[in-house]
């Protein structure tokens, strides 16, 4: 079942992001010696991978992959992949070998067809065939959506087993390649970190039925784990906050 964690503010919220990251991340190293991790873009999930550099000194055996991109040269100021290097590649010294970016060079098209080519190489099968993940990060949008699953995008039950284009994202830039729900939920687990009051809302809904209009509420219940700091979680009833 969904386990939530309500922290006090932002940074309290982000330090739990990156301490359970960290733990997760020691767990499978005991296991098998490798894990791999989706990571989300957005301001929110930046302060928990600038703790995560400094929580971690060796990072062997530790794949980086991303949930979404933007169709942006990836040194873009708008790309995550630069975010994450800025707030955690760098500052950890992760080798470049081990950081799997979308290759929007290749159009969004082909940047979809080789990540999935390459996720599908390096990952082992999961559930349909689809590569397992052993870690997803991901955020939410006051709107519902997460990655760049939007609400009422043919993406968010589109075709597509690993990776699909968004091309009508309701925020510039309209153009996005994202893992699907289908990918994200089978991965071993999922860490969904929303700060601020402006996600209240959409917290609440996210935690009810799922409805294809809430793209988040479609993410699987078990081995997700939610950290919210006290305004994301203000809207949630008493009998939701003590599950």
């Amino acid at each position: 079942m969904t386990r939530l964690l309500l922290t006090p503010d932002a940074e309290h919220a982000a330090l739990a992001a990156a301490t359970l990251v960290d733990e997760l991340i020691a767990a499978r190293l005991r296991e098998t010696g490798e894990v791999h991790i989706a990571l989300a873009g957005g301001t929110t999930p930046r302060r928990a991978y600038e703790l995560l550099a400094t929580l971690r000194a060796d990072w062997t055996g530790i794949h980086l992959w991303f949930g979404d991109e933007r169709d942006v040269d990836l040194d873009s100021e708008d790309a995550n992949a630069s975010m994450v290097h800025r707030a955690l590649v760098s500052p950890a010294q992760i080798p470049a070998t081990q950081v799997h970016t979308i290759p929007t060079d290749l159009g969004p098209r082909g940047a979809c067809d080789a990540y999935s080519d390459e996720l599908s190489r390096l990952l082992p099968a999961g559930s349909a065939g689809i590569p397992a993940l052993d870690i997803a990060v991901l955020g939410l949008g006051e709107d519902g959506h997460t990655a760049s699953l939007f609400p009422g995008s043919p993406a968010v039950l589109g075709a597509g087993s690993v990776c699909v284009v968004v091309e009508d994202a309701p925020k510039p830039p309209p153009v996005r390649i994202t893992l699907t729900m289908a990918m994200l939920n089978t991965a071993r687990t999922r860490i969904v970190l929303a700060t601020g009051a402006g996600k209240a809302d959409a917290v609440v809904a996210a935690m009810a039925e799922p409805d294809p209009l809430i793209p988040a509420s479609l993410l699987a219940r078990n081995a997700t784990t939610w950290i919210l700091d006290a305004a994301a979680a203000s809207a949630l009833d008493e009998g939701t906050r003590d599950a």
